[in-house]
C-alpha cells in the first residue's frame, strides 16, 4: 500500500469512528445557547409575580402532517406556591406553575368559545349538555418541579406535567389525574433597576424568565377516544354517550389539532426597594 492509500484509508477509519461515537451519545437534556445573562440570580418570597408583565402561549400544529402552526394564549396562569429561583443554589429552586385550560384563546371565537372544539382538545369537559359550565377539576394543567440542573446558558428543569384526568374504565378511579415526566428548559434574562414613577430615583427591581415546555397529548388522553363525555346527556346525546362510556380520559382526542404542543413562559417578578 502507498502512502497516499494509507493516508486515505487511516482518514476513512477516523470519520467511521467519529460518526460511531456521535451516534452513542445520548443526551437527556439540550443546552440551551445563547448570551450567559449574569445577575444576583435571586427570586424569593419577597418578590412579587407580575402578570400584567407575563404570558403564556402555546403552538402546535394544525395536524401532524400540516406545516401551518396553529398558535395562541392561555389568559389565565399563575404559580402556586411562589416560584423561587437562586442561581447559585440550585436546590433552593422551585417551579408550580398552572395554567386555566379554558382560557385557551387562539383568537377564533368559533374554536375558543364555551363548549368550541379547542376547549375539548385541551382536555375541558362540562357538567351540563350545553357546555356552559366547565368541570374544575378538568380546568387546569400543571408543572410541578422536582430539580434544577444548568443547561448551556439556561436551566434544565426537571418536573411531572399533570394534564387532564382518567374516567371509568380506565383502570384508574375515576377522575384520577395523569401525570408524566418533563422537561422545562429555563432562560433567566437577568435583573433590572427601574424608576417606577419618573422621580428619576431607581425604586424597583425586576427580572424575567423565559421557559419553553414540549409534550405529547397522546400520553394525557385515550387516543381512541372521539366523542367527548357528557354527564348527564340530553336525548339527542344518548347514543353517542353509550359509544362514550368507552372514554379513559375526560376530553377528546382529534388530529386536528397535533399531537406535540409547546407552551412557551414569559415571567416577570419585581420587588420594590
Amino acid at each position: 500500500m502507498n502512502f497516499k492509500s494509507l493516508k486515505t484509508a487511516l482518514g476513512t477509519v477516523l470519520i467511521v469512528t467519529a460518526v460511531f461515537l456521535s451516534c452513542k451519545k445520548k443526551d437527556q437534556v439540550t443546552n440551551l445557547e445563547g448570551t450567559l445573562v449574569t445577575g444576583n440570580g435571586v427570586v424569593d418570597l419577597s418578590w412579587t409575580f407580575d402578570k400584567p408583565h407575563s404570558n403564556v402561549n402555546w403552538q402546535s400544529k394544525y395536524m401532524d402532517y400540516s406545516s401551518g402552526m396553529l398558535t395562541g394564549r392561555f389568559n389565565n396562569f399563575s404559580f402556586m406556591p411562589k416560584f423561587m429561583f437562586n442561581e447559585t443554589d440550585l436546590n433552593a429552586c422551585s417551579l408550580n406553575a398552572w395554567v386555566q385550560l379554558s382560557s385557551v384563546d387562539s383568537g377564533e371565537p368559533g374554536r375558543d368559545g364555551v363548549g368550541k372544539c379547542l376547549r375539548s382538545y385541551m382536555g375541558v369537559t362540562y357538567l351540563d349538555t350545553l357546555k356552559t359550565v366547565t368541570d374544575p377539576i378538568s380546568d387546569s394543567a400543571w408543572f410541578n418541579s422536582t430539580r434544577f440542573v444548568r443547561s448551556g446558558t439556561g436551566y434544565a428543569v426537571f418536573g411531572n406535567l399533570r394534564f387532564n384526568r382518567y374516567r371509568a374504565p380506565s383502570g384508574n378511579p375515576d377522575g384520577t389525574p395523569i401525570i408524566r415526566p418533563a422537561i422545562m428548559y429555563l432562560t433567566y434574562n437577568g435583573t433590572s433597576d427601574f424608576d417606577t414613577n419618573g422621580d428619576l430615583i431607581t425604586d424597583r427591581y425586576r427580572t424575567s424568565f423565559s421557559a419553553t415546555l414540549r409534550f405529547k397529548r397522546s400520553d394525557h388522553m385515550d387516543v381512541n377516544s372521539v366523542i367527548q363525555w357528557v354527564p348527564v346527556p340530553s336525548l339527542a346525546d344518548q347514543a353517542g354517550n353509550t359509544a362514550a362510556a368507552n372514554n379513559k380520559t375526560y376530553g377528546v382526542w382529534t388530529t386536528n389539532v397535533a399531537d406535540e404542543m409547546y407552551f412557551n413562559f414569559n415571567a416577570q417578578f419585581y420587588k420594590n426597594h
